[in-house]
């Protein structure tokens, strides 16, 4: 059995732009939940019914940017992958405050559709 993900708090580890981070448990509630596995079907069928969900680095941004909502603190804008129908990957922002975001998630790897995001967006199979 895999040793458990320890969350960048607790390995003191600051989020990185450019890394792909696990999320480690459901964030919000009701419509806007960010849940931490979902299932996600390839545009060739091959299926991951607990898929982890991953969050791209897109920048960390200094306190109080225009455009990423209100901290007094540096925020952490993400990218996260969903399938908005099959064989289909939708994009999504969102950002967290870094003492948020290093209690949410630890180290992660590039989820299985980001290639299949990268082919639909070069207007290939996916």
């Amino acid at each position: 059995m895999a040793a458990p993900v320890k969350t960048l708090k607790k390995s003191r580890t600051p989020p990185e732009k450019g890394k792909w981070y696990t999320l480690l448990s459901d964030h919000g509630d009701g419509v806007g939940m960010l849940s931490k596995s979902y299932r996600y079907v390839s545009p060739a069928g091959e299926e991951y019914p607990d898929n982890p969900r991953q969050l791209y680095v897109l920048e960390v941004v200094e306190p109080a940017t225009y455009g990423v909502g209100y901290s007094s603190e540096e925020s952490v804008l993400c990218m996260w992958l969903d399938s908005s129908s099959p064989g289909r990957v939708a994009v999504h922002h969102i950002s967290f405050p870094v003492s948020q975001f290093v209690e949410l998630v630890g180290e992660g790897a590039e989820p299985p559709e980001f290639e299949d995001l990268k082919a639909q967006q070069a207007g290939g199979p996916a």
